[in-house]
């Protein structure tokens, strides 16, 4: 294990004293974190609390089930817990209830972590900051580029950085051209992956021939979203985290995704902090820089047969892999909370490599749609995967949601594993999900 040296560093300095803490205030709170039930969630609401923070967690009322604890709401760090509207069936109950809260209850700063709460609330970020409150997101205009694949592609090809062989589709009629032009695999990507104001979540999804291409063509279609056909990049994919302020890297780490569920850039269920690699760092710094992004993002990048990097997306919003970076050294949620307030967030100047971090449930995931996958792109042998998926545990040590300081989430996503166990049959074939709820 080691540590890199490019523009990452150690845990960020703790807040300034200087400026005033909402929490001390009868009340009041430093920051509502929502999304609860998302482990980025919970990765910030221990930050938040380990600085001293006070953190209100929330969640949407469709994700408040007994029988699956939102994990975040089990933390020792959580100094309130509050149900929200559903963002996906009614986006404007949803931001009328976060100004609600702001207004009852002075907070310095709201964190979504989700592309569904970001959407709904970014029509009021004005009335949140005349409560005094900032909404921890990059500026409209850095969103609706990071948000549209088509729109981050566009900006790549003029900087030339390199990105898969792409082309749009927008009518089943245009598909022959498609065929013609790229051999399968083929991946079909929506250009928004979630669709402003509706339930649903669409993937990525890998296509063998013509009749899945139809098939999942027209799934795509119908749910209001532009495509985009692909060529399959067979490399590991890569991801560059960053700290950006006016223009100017204050922290920065790499890792490897080794799992994704699902398998075609799906959430991240096991990934490795590695050196930040020369190639991928100088194409995110260029694209963040190019669309003026504030805050936190993440650049990702899958490599192709001669290893180039290609670009696959820019998330303007803490992911998933964010536990990697914090055991790594990285504190990304506590850099928010002092950028939003007007902190000062110092720059990083390294961070532990070769650091593992596992998300079980997901694994598990992993392994059971593997079973239904053989022989399709991005599938291994079922004798590998049980073999892969079980020497894991003798090299990993870190677990997402799990702590011996804060094991409410631990005993929460326990039991939530334990659920999906039983609703999944873990060890027979899974169906081809395209389109699936915002979690």
């Amino acid at each position: 294990m080691g540590t890199a040296n490019v523009q990452g560093g150690g845990a960020a300095p703790a807040p300034t004293p200087a400026v005033p803490v909402a929490g001390r205030e009868p009340g009041g709170y430093d920051v509502l974190v929502l999304d609860g039930a998302t482990k980025q969630s919970l990765v910030s609401t221990r930050s938040f609390g380990r600085a001293g923070l006070r953190a209100a967690v929330a969640e949407c009322f469709a994700e408040c089930d007994p029988a699956l604890p939102v994990v975040a709401f089990r933390s020792r760090y959580c100094a309130r817990q509050v149900v929200l509207p559903s963002f996906a069936e009614d986006a404007a109950g949803f931001a009328a209830a976060v100004l609600d809260f702001v207004r009852e209850h002075p907070t310095r700063v709201v964190l979504p972590t989700m592309d569904g709460s970001i959407s709904a609330l970014t029509p009021v970020r004005d009335q949140l900051a005349a409560l005094g409150c900032t909404l921890a997101l990059p500026p409209d205009s850095v969103l609706d580029v990071a948000n549209d694949k088509d729109r981050t592609l566009a900006v790549a090809a003029r900087l030339g950085i390199a990105c898969p062989r792409t082309m749009r589709i927008d009518s089943l009629d245009e598909l022959p051209a498609v065929l013609a032009e790229f051999d399968f695999p083929i991946v079909l990507k929506p250009t928004i992956s979630f669709t402003r104001g509706a339930a649903i979540r669409v993937n990525p999804v890998e296509v063998v021939n013509e009749a899945e291409a139809v098939t999942v063509l027209q799934t795509f279609l119908s749910s209001g979203v532009g495509v985009l056909a692909q060529e399959w990049a067979c490399g590991r994919r890569e991801g560059v985290t960053m700290f950006v302020i006016d223009g100017d890297i204050r922290a920065c780490c790499a890792h490897v995704a080794h799992r994704t569920s699902p398998q075609l850039g799906g959430a991240s269920v096991m990934r490795e902090s590695l050196p930040i690699p020369p190639d991928t760092y100088a194409a995110a710094v260029g694209l963040v820089c190019a669309i003026g992004m504030e805050g936190v993002c993440e650049v990702e990048f899958r490599r192709d047969a001669k290893n180039r990097p290609l670009l696959m997306e820019i998330n303007a919003r803490l992911a998933g892999t964010i536990e990697n970076s914090v055991h790594a050294g990285l504190d990304f949620p506590l850099m928010i909370w002092q950028w939003a307030t007007g902190a000062q967030v110092a720059h990083s100047d390294g961070y532990k490599t070769g650091v593992r971090t596992r998300w079980l449930r997901g694994d598990m995931r992993w392994l059971r749609d593997n079973f239904g996958r053989i022989g399709r792109p991005d599938s291994v042998s079922r004798a590998r995967a049980v073999r892969i998926f079980g020497t894991e545990f003798l090299r990993t040590v870190h677990y997402d949601c799990f702590d011996h300081r804060d094991l409410g989430p631990a005993l929460a996503e326990l039991r939530n594993t334990a659920v999906a166990v039983r609703k999944s049959r873990i060890l027979r074939p899974a169906a081809r999900t395209y389109v699936t709820r915002e979690r």
